[in-house]
């Protein structure tokens, strides 16, 4: 020790019984991740439920905006959608309504016109074979006609085979509807007898392929027959005074082939471009 430092005092160490326990720091307890998980949660399911809200509630709100007569159109063209949808490939559609049938049949000519206006290329060609021409003399066809110009006029063609007894040709009118066809449609139209044709091979075939499909049982000879693209089309129950068309039904994916019965050796085509001179006194005279 050297000399001048002061003398060091001696520690007194106590029992561990006097000792005081050294307190630790206190643990904090975790924090909780409920408020996250919730948030996270709530956020995953809100999204969904307010799209779903907006999907229901739209609409709703939608519709209730809308008159009574419009909710009521729009709920027919819905059923008539929802008929289409549900039917199987080979299940045809049976109109009963006669307004139903002429607006189907005005519908679908116009929108293979709309269709051909987007393809100019495309050439669409609707085959017709017509046993009651009477129709066409009366206003109930007025826009039947409009839609029959129209899809010619977008490219389309219309071939029509008129099926005329001999009192047929004795009318006075047919020669206004074979006018109306070469004018103000523009139609390629043929005529055939009604009793020559029946021993003609091409009709045979043609009639007893048709009594196989269904609401046929009164014969071919009774129906206007339609055919365009994979869609066959007939109708019957015609009005005394031809104001309403009959039923009709609709084959879509099933085509009956009309096309053999436009041949020359079955009809008689229809020379437009000479109407005003023999051909329509011709018919008349036969």
């Amino acid at each position: 020790m050297a000399r001048n430092d002061p003398p060091k005092i001696p520690r007194k160490i106590g029992s561990t019984a006097d000792r005081k326990p050294i307190e630790s720091a206190a643990t904090l307890p975790d924090p909780s991740h409920f408020p996250v998980w919730f948030s996270q949660r709530w956020l995953k399911i809100s999204v969904p439920i307010a799209l779903i809200l907006v999907l229901i509630l739209t609409p709703v709100w939608w519709w209730h905006r809308h008159s009574e007569a419009w909710k009521l159109v729009l709920s027919d063209h819905l059923a008539e959608s929802w008929a289409l949808w549900k039917q199987g490939p080979q299940e045809p559609v049976h109109v009963v309504q006669s307004g139903q049938t002429l607006q189907g049949l005005t519908r679908l000519l116009d929108d293979y016109a709309n269709m051909q206006g987007h393809d100019p290329h495309r050439v669409i060609e609707l085959w017709v074979v017509d046993h009651y021409w009477q129709y066409w003399t009366t206003e109930t066809f007025n826009d039947y006609v409009r839609a029959n110009r129209r899809f010619i006029d977008s490219g389309g063609k219309i071939h029509r085979l008129f099926i005329l007894t001999e009192d047929d040709l004795k009318n006075p009118l047919l020669t206004s509807v074979f006018t109306k066809q070469c004018e103000n449609i523009g139609a390629d139209i043929w005529r055939g007898d009604a009793t020559a044709i029946g021993n003609k091979a091409e009709y045979q075939i043609m009639a007893k392929a048709f009594q196989q499909m269904p609401y046929t049982e009164t014969g071919f000879q009774s129906f206007d027959v339609l055919q365009l693209g994979d869609l066959t089309y007939y109708s019957s129950d015609f009005s005394p005074d031809y104001r309403a068309v009959g039923a009709s039904t609709w084959f879509y994916g099933q085509t009956l082939d009309l096309k053999p019965l436009f041949n020359k050796s079955v009809a008689q085509r229809i020379d437009c471009s000479s109407r005003k001179t023999q051909v329509f006194e011709n018919l008349q005279n036969e």
